[in-house]
């Protein structure tokens, strides 16, 4: 059963979602932002439980990419992006 591997992919795809509606919204809205953030991580978590079960299959791998691809992109084309959510964090803890 590949579960982890699927719900993996599915978390990122909702990340690249949250994170594509904040652009299409224009302004920079912290919710959004927040919830595409975590499901990254979460889709990441996921990812990297399916290597450790064993799963057979490339989707945890193509999942484990596509996170880095997706936030080399982000930092790529919006870098404060990143520095908005790592001073709202740092000031919010």
């Amino acid at each position: 059963m590949k579960i982890f591997s699927v719900l993996s992919i599915v978390f990122i795809f909702i990340g690249l979602l949250l994170f594509g509606l904040n652009l299409m919204v224009g302004s920079y809205t912290e919710p959004i932002v927040l919830f595409g953030f975590i499901s990254l991580l979460v889709g990441v978590v996921l990812s990297f439980l399916a290597i450790a079960k064993g799963e057979k299959g490339t989707l945890k791998f193509i999942s484990l990419i596509s996170f880095f691809v997706m936030l080399f992109l982000i930092a790529w084309f919006e870098p404060f992006q990143v520095l908005r959510i790592i001073t709202w964090l740092k000031n919010d803890i």
